[in-house]
């Protein structure tokens, strides 16, 4: 192999994103196959995970199981009205044991104890949803109707930043299929504070 197969192969360590290839494809057009020398594709990953700073227990101390529960059923009663109601069951009852193990996810995941892993494990959101695919469309919309729940039910304000913070990176876990080679878009705290606060004044 010599020093430019080297560099532009997985032999360099060098793991890349869609987003990335993307780039050196456009500065570096080459045939796809057939060419007059061996062409390697790096290796590369669909996804780049941000870290998730999961919320410390004061949210829950703050509204307790009863308002976490009210929260996640607006979440979902939103998420039935939008193009993404097809990755939830339609029978009610159904509808209502996802519901209830998501109800179960919070309540833990904010500080209520371990509701949701002694009855059914590490969450593992990724793997978790893997039979439903999940996109970065559909993560768009999850989010915009948690925005919106937090909105219309008045969220403390005083937690808002820390739930946000979690949250929103939480969401990228749940994408298992990807649609593009886009790096996954970011919504930060500074990019909602403003809309989220004006409404908890």
């Amino acid at each position: 192999m010599n020093k430019t197969e080297e560099q532009n192969s997985c032999h360099s360590g060098r793991v890349i994103s869609f987003t990335q290839l993307n780039n050196e494809i456009k500065e570096k057009p080459q045939p796809r196959f057939g060419g007059d020398e061996i062409r390697v594709v790096d290796a590369m990953i669909d996804i780049i995970y941000p870290s998730v700073p999961f919320p410390s227990n004061k949210i829950f101390k703050t509204l307790g199981a009863e308002y976490i529960r009210k929260m996640v059923e607006h979440h979902h009663h939103l998420l039935l009205k939008t193009n993404i109601k097809t990755l939830f069951p339609q029978h009610p009852e159904a509808l209502k044991l996802v519901i209830d193990r998501s109800v179960d996810f919070f309540v833990e995941a904010l500080g209520g104890g371990a509701v949701f892993t002694s009855q059914h494990g590490d969450p593992h959101l990724r793997q978790r949803h893997f039979k439903i695919p999940i996109n970065e469309n559909d993560r768009e919309i999850w989010l915009a109707m948690y925005k919106k729940t937090l909105k219309e039910l008045k969220f403390p304000k005083e937690h808002l930043e820390e739930f946000w913070n979690w949250i929103e990176p939480l969401s990228i876990r749940m994408i298992n299929r990807r649609t593009n080679t886009n790096a996954i878009k970011r919504h930060h705290w500074h990019d909602v504070k403003t809309e989220l606060l004006q409404v908890n004044v």
